[in-house]
Parts: structure tokens; sequence; C-alpha cells
């Protein structure tokens, strides 16, 4: 498939090709009263540009609601009973201990990101912490890295040297308002 394709088919839904350059931005664990109330304040200039322009959804979140079942939501268009990630962690028995599914071995269908860049798209996913990025990034061809970890990224990994020089920032803590 071509990038002038006027859509992709994924997890059995019709997706149109994006007219312009896309940007999706996931507000994890935020309450879209929260946003409301930052713009208004005057400390969320961007997301009042955004929400301005009504170029700004709200989503209603899967269950259960944690990251990874909601992100892989997100970029699958299907459920957790069908993408398989259905938390953030589960208990193997075999092996006697809680296991993060943020590994891509449990995932049971492609993503967005994915089907996208190989239908000739050019994508990119930073995210703020690492556990999301090989779930987001599997199979994708392009720039797929987390800002906790930008100081280690390669181009036969995450698409990108040097991701830290790239953005011209040092590495942030991920638990700080810079980075969001």
């Amino acid at each position: 498939m071509s990038a002038k394709s006027t859509s992709i088919t994924l997890n059995g839904r019709t997706y149109r090709w994006p007219e312009r350059p896309a940007v999706v931005v996931c507000v994890d664990g935020c309450e879209p009263e929260y946003v409301t109330q930052a713009v208004a304040a005057g400390v969320a200039p961007w997301l009042g540009e955004v929400t301005a322009s009504q170029t700004s959804r709200v989503v209603d979140a899967v269950v259960p609601t944690f990251t990874n079942p909601n992100n892989l939501s997100i970029v699958t268009g299907v459920p957790p009973a069908v993408h398989g990630i259905c938390g953030n962690y589960f208990y193997d028995r075999e092996a006697g201990a809680e296991v993060m599914m943020n590994d891509p071995k449990y995932l049971r269908c492609d993503t967005l990101l994915a089907a996208f860049s190989r239908a000739g798209a050019s994508v990119a996913v930073v995210t703020a912490k690492d556990k999301l990025r090989r779930l987001l990034g599997h199979d994708m061809q392009g720039i797929c890295f987390s800002s906790e970890k930008a100081d280690q990224t390669s181009k036969g990994e995450h698409g990108i040297d040097d991701a830290l020089g790239f953005v011209g920032r040092p590495l942030p803590d991920v638990y700080i308002a810079a980075l969001s």
C-alpha cells in the first residue's frame, strides 16, 4: 500500500488517510475538567490553542482504566479483549510473580501506528515513560522512544540516534511538569 492510499483497514475498521500531519496527545489519567481549568487559569496555553481550534477530543476510557490497556485501545481501535493488553500487570501462575504487560508478545493485533507506517506514513512516537514504548512501537517503521530513556536512543532500536541532541534539551525526570 502506498502513501497515496485513501484509507487503511485494521482490526475490522477503516481509517481515512490524514489530509495533513496529525498529532495525537494522550493525557493519561486526566479528568477533562482539569484541562478546562488549567486553560482558564492560563497555565496550559498550548492546550488552550488546541481546544479553541476544535481539534481536541475527549474519549471514553476502556475497562480496566489503566495506562497500558487504554493506550493500546487508542492505537489499535479495539478493546482489551481483542488487543490482549488487559492490565498493566498480570499474575503469572507458572512463574509465581506479577508480570508487567509491556512486552509486545502479549499484543494480539496490529496497531494503527504500524499499519500507517507500513503504508508509507512518517510516524513518530514519544512516550514519557519507557514502559509503553515497545508496545506502541511494535512493528512500526519510524521513530519511537521514551523521554525517560532519551539518552539511550539508537537508530536501530528507536529510529533515531541522539534524541536529546535532536530536541536540544537535557534528559528530563518523568515526574516533572516540564516533561508534560
